[in-house]
């Protein structure tokens, strides 16, 4: 799981469970480890787990079933999920090498001054 370190653990821990979704890890219809498994692969607190999962829930990428687990309802959401994250950002890095573009052609023109 390599988040960057703003990322709240939470949101990197909801990150990797869709990536293995989209990946085929957790296929459509399986079911997720344990909130217990989560909390001691991912050496987290019960609140983080179930923050994570609230996540991946609020997405529709899963669902739960009280005393009997939290199951894969589609991977099609994940891949759009991952695909929009990707192209946000692409559009972030465009932009900044835009402004780094700029920036040298307007040091540029005031040196040929």
């Amino acid at each position: 799981m390599s988040e960057h370190a703003s990322t709240p653990k939470y949101q990197a821990i909801a990150n990797d469970l869709r990536d293995k979704i989209v990946s085929g890890v957790y296929p459509v219809g399986s079911q997720l480890p344990t909130k217990a498994e989560l909390m001691t692969t991912y050496e987290v607190a019960l609140n983080t787990v179930d923050k994570a999962l609230d996540v991946l829930r609020d997405i529709g990428l899963v669902e739960s079933h009280q005393g009997v687990g939290t199951f894969v309802r589609t991977a099609e959401i994940a891949r759009k999920a991952d695909l929009e994250a990707r192209v946000t950002h692409l559009e972030a890095q465009v932009t900044k090498l835009f402004e780094l573009l700029n920036g040298s052609d307007a040091r540029r023109g005031r040196k040929g001054s």
